[in-house]
Order: structure tokens, then sequence, then C-alpha cells
């Protein structure tokens, strides 16, 4: 999204006439520049300003992208633990949760709606792969990125997590340079997704 708009851009936006969006210009009510050949430019956090002020839905085009969501799933706390504080360093402004079994992954997932989940394929109760098919069937969870670990790589393993939707499945014990490169990865064509 620009910096700024125009009159007809911003009708667009709010779905009524260009001239309307001249007359709260006229009026004062939206505040708006003009560019060298008069043409009239609305900077975006004033129409956002105006729009809340109005009680006009402010689009999630318009919107300040939200912090990247990474959600880390391991049966074993203190490999969830590292994975996470790995994530923290490395972006500290990014959000970041553990979860220690598959089904408390799966409500999580739901709930809070994160980007990439790093996944260990072997939990008890649910494993990995269970995880990943039911956050792939979900239609509102389907575009959540599936990063899997695990400490035992074999090819049966891997080509039965990528099949279950997975992205990537690394190697544990964990390369870090390798998760943080497929994270960011996996975050960056999530929000060009969006």
């Amino acid at each position: 999204m620009p910096d700024n708009l125009s009159t007809s851009e911003v009708a667009r936006l709010l779905r009524v006439a260009v001239r309307s969006v001249a007359t709260w210009i006229d009026q004062g009510q939206l505040k708006a520049g003009r560019t060298p050949g008069g043409h009239r430019r609305i900077e975006v956090p004033d129409l956002i300003d105006f729009m809340k002020r109005q009680g006009f839905p402010v689009p999630p085009e318009l919107s300040p992208p939200s912090a990247p969501r990474v959600l880390v799933v391991d049966d074993d706390e203190a490999v969830a633990r590292w994975m996470a504080e790995e994530v923290q360093s490395a972006h500290r402004d990014w959000e970041v949760a553990q979860a220690h079994d598959g089904f408390t992954a799966g409500e999580l997932v739901g709930a809070w709606r994160p980007d990439v989940v790093i996944l260990d394929l072997r939990m008890p109760g649910v494993d990995g792969f269970e995880t990943c098919r039911r956050i792939k069937a979900r239609p509102e969870t389907r575009e959540t990125a599936v990063i899997a670990v695990t400490a035992y790589p074999t090819a049966e393993a891997k080509d039965r997590i990528l099949a279950c939707g997975a992205r990537a499945c690394l190697d544990k014990p964990l390369d870090r340079t390798l998760l943080l490169a497929e994270l960011e990865a996996a975050v960056a064509a999530a929000r060009r997704a969006v």
C-alpha cells in the first residue's frame, strides 16, 4: 500500500463516490494535501484516523501488518524452549509461543493463528503427522506454514510429512542457520499470500 492515496482510491476503499471524498476534504473532515499538479492526496494515517472517527471499518490492506507469529511444538520442553529462544533472539519483534503436545498445538493454531508452526514429528498422543493433517484440513488454518523437525530422519517420514502439507522437514539436532532460513522464507511467503 502506498503512503498516500488519491481521492478515487479512497472512494474505492470506502465504497463511496469520489465527490463524497472531495466534500469531506472541503469540510475539513478528512485531511489532504495537494500534488504540484493540484491533485489531492490523502496520507494513509489520516485516512485511518478519519475512518475510525466516522465508524468505517479499516480494511486489512490499510492496517499495519501484525508481527509474524511462530508456534513451536515439541514434547521435549528443553528443545521447544531452545527453538523459541533462537527464533526470538533472531527476530525480537516476532511473537513466539510453545506447545508440548499435538492437541494443545491444534487448539493454539485455531485460536492464535500463527504464520508458521515448527512441529516435531514424534510426540505422544497426537503426533506431528496428524497435527499437520488437521492444520491443513481446516479452511481457516490451511495457509499456516508447517516446518517439521525430527530426530528420526528417514526418507519415509520426510515424504509422509510433506504429503501431509508441511513445507519442509529438518533433521535434529537442528542447524540454527537452516532453521532460521526456512522459517524466514515461510514467513515471507505467508506475508506475500495475504
